[in-house]
C-alpha cells in the first residue's frame, strides 16, 4: 500500500478535484447563453499557479466531459481537451519566469485567443476545410473568450489566492 503522503490521490486532493470540477461545471452552464463567455479558462489557469498542472488537467478534463454532457456531447469535446492541456502546459512554462499580475492577466487572454485558434486548427483538419475559414469564422468567439479571460482573471486570482492564503494561514496556526 502506497504512504499517503506520496499518493498524488489523497482524499484531499479527490475533494478538491470534484468540487474545482463542480463550479467549473456550474460556472459553464451559467455562462452558456453568452457566446464563448467562460470564466472556467482564467479559473484553469489559476489552478496551475495554485495547485499544479496535474490538478488543473484533471479538474479541467472533468469539467469538460462533466459539462458536455448537459451542453452537447461530441468529438469536440476531446478537440476542447486537448486545446485546454495545449494552453495549460504553455501556462505552466510562462509562470515559471514570475512575471507580475498584469503581465499574467494579458498573457492568460492572449492564451484564451490561442485557445480559439488551435481548436479552430484542429477542427479545420479533421473535417478537410481551409484553415482560414475556421479561423475567420471563429474570430468573434476567439475575441469574445480573450475579453472574457482579461476580466475573469483577476477577479478569480484574487479571490482563489485569498483563498489559498487563508487556507495555508489556518494550518499554520494549528500546528
Amino acid at each position: 500500500m502506497k504512504n499517503e503522503k506520496t499518493s498524488r490521490l489523497t482524499i484531499q486532493n479527490i475533494s478538491k478535484i470534484a468540487i474545482l470540477s463542480a463550479l467549473c461545471v456550474v460556472l459553464r452552464y451559467a455562462f452558456s447563453a453568452l457566446p464563448n463567455i467562460q470564466p472556467i479558462t482564467a479559473l484553469f489557469m489559476i489552478l496551475v499557479g495554485v495547485e499544479s498542472l496535474w490538478l488543473a488537467f484533471l479538474v479541467m478534463a472533468l469539467s469538460m466531459l462533466i459539462s458536455s454532457f448537459l451542453l452537447g456531447f461530441g468529438l469536440w469535446v476531446l478537440f476542447q481537451t486537448f486545446s485546454f492541456g495545449v494552453i495549460l502546459l504553455i501556462w505552466k512554462i510562462v509562470l515559471i519566469k514570475k512575471w507580475n499580475r498584469y503581465y499574467l492577466t494579458f498573457f492568460s487572454a492572449v492564451l484564451a485567443f490561442l485557445y480559439g485558434m488551435i481548436i479552430d486548427s484542429v477542427m479545420a483538419g479533421f473535417f478537410k476545410m481551409p484553415w482560414w475559414s475556421y479561423v475567420l469564422a471563429g474570430l468573434p468567439f476567439n475575441l469574445n473568450h480573450a475579453l472574457s479571460t482579461l476580466v475573469f482573471y483577476p477577479i478569480l486570482e484574487h479571490m482563489l489566492r485569498r483563498f489559498y492564503h487563508e487556507e495555508s494561514v489556518k494550518t499554520n496556526r494549528s500546528r
